[in-house]
């Protein structure tokens, strides 16, 4: 029975990285997907919430158009038992993985 597994890189290129690790010690090109964090388009009623609470973020709309910013991608591995996780999580965590 297969599980997947996701985990977050802070950088692009440390997840391509970690991805080509994976297939270079054996998992299947079909088992690990890369999806790079991207930002939504913004719509007229996200906007007006999102400026609302923007105004009651500490330090201000400026602080908060800084931690919306996302950068990065998600890798998602599908495993087949325990052994092939602690295996896909070492390789990942040489790259800076974190949970997602």
């Amino acid at each position: 029975m297969t599980r997947t597994i996701h985990r977050n890189f802070d950088q692009v290129t440390d997840a391509e990285s970690a991805r080509s690790a994976l297939l270079s010690s054996g998992f299947p090109p079909s088992c690990v997907k890369l999806t790079k964090h991207t930002t939504l388009p913004p719509s007229v009623s996200t906007s007006m919430v999102g400026n609302l609470l923007d105004s009651l973020t500490p330090g201000g709309p400026a602080a908060a158009a800084h931690a919306r910013q996302r950068s990065g991608a998600m890798l998602t591995i599908d495993i087949y038992d325990e052994d092939e996780g602690a295996k896909a999580d070492s390789i990942m965590g040489g790259f800076g993985a974190t949970g997602a």
